[in-house]
């Protein structure tokens, strides 16, 4: 069984340059030891181990005004108004195991780590062993040991896990500057070197993956994290989809009451999207943080933190 479709790419995926260089990959040090014949680069192209790493300068600002080094844009899977979407989180890469090729290190801290949000999840099973490679069309190869398909999904799970792995390579690429401008991204998927092998107990892996826009939540917070933040100021930041309006903010307390509320001013960011970003004043307790919006096709969307703020 097809784990996806093939067919064209959005325009604004083809952008996905600007979308995950909203943060920047800084990876040095020892690589991940693999077997000389664990993996099957792609025709054309040579293992990302010994590639020579992109240049890029230390830091970037991101399009809501923050500034950010070392990050890895990891997705997630969670729910936004009944439907089962993929979240980003960016994660700090010295959270996983070190690598040489920044695909490898970002599909390596996909298994390892677990989401911030407990509203999101992964499918996916912890391994420290990943292989990698890109062609100069754009095709980016994975190859990751059997373990990390440990878990027995159905085919609508399945298919966002692999969702998950191809949005989070190719953004990873795509911020390593592996990937052409131009180029409509792909992800072969082996396991232990070998191509076509059913994962999941329910899909088989018998021809490239894209990632599907769709499947993105039109909305997102990013900041505040869930957990202790200190009494004063706290960060709220976030990101919609173009065409997503009527953004606001909401606070309310343990008894659900709303503490506070505003409108969230866009920022455009040029590859599809718009951020958003303000402080809040609370005082120590409990809160809910929410976001909410309407699509151009005028449906609700939403998006919740939890947060804690403990006297200083």
């Amino acid at each position: 069984m097809a784990a996806e479709p093939s067919g064209s790419v959005p325009a604004r995926r083809r952008r996905a340059a600007a979308l995950s260089a909203t943060c920047l990959l800084v990876l040095a040090g020892c690589g991940l030891d693999r077997d000389p014949g664990g993996t099957a680069p792609a025709p054309g192209s040579a293992p990302a181990a010994a590639a020579a790493p992109a240049t890029a300068p230390s830091a970037t600002s991101t399009g809501d005004g923050t500034v950010a080094t070392t990050k890895v844009p990891l997705y997630w899977v969670g729910t936004a108004d009944g439907e089962q979407r993929l979240f980003r989180e960016f994660r700090d890469a010295a959270e996983g195991p070190t690598a040489v090729d920044p695909i490898a290190a970002a599909a390596a801290l996909l298994t390892t780590s677990a989401p911030e949000d407990p509203d999101h999840r992964t499918y996916w099973s912890p391994v420290d062993q990943v292989g990698s490679s890109t062609s100069p069309g754009g095709t980016i190869t994975v190859d990751l040991p059997s373990e990390a398909f440990r878990s027995r999904l159905d085919e609508g799970e399945a298919r966002l896990a692999l969702q998950q792995l191809a949005h989070t390579v190719t953004a990873a690429a795509s911020t390593a500057g592996l990937l052409p401008q131009s180029s409509e991204s792909e992800v072969v998927v082996l396991v232990d070197g070998r191509a076509s092998e059913e994962v999941f107990g329910s899909v088989r892996l018998d021809r490239p993956l894209r990632p599907d826009e769709d499947l993105e939540a039109p909305l997102w917070l990013l900041d505040p994290r869930a957990g202790p933040h200190p009494d004063g100021a706290v960060t709220l930041s976030g990101r919609a989809l173009e065409g997503v309006g009527e953004c606001r903010w909401t606070v309310t307390d343990e008894d659900g009451a709303t503490v506070s509320s505003g409108t969230l001013p866009t920022v455009p960011r040029g590859d599809g999207t718009v951020g958003f970003r303000t402080e809040l004043k609370l005082s120590p307790g409990t809160y809910e943080v929410a976001v909410t919006g309407r699509t151009a096709e005028d449906e609700p969307v939403h998006d919740a933190s939890t947060v804690e703020v403990a006297p200083r």
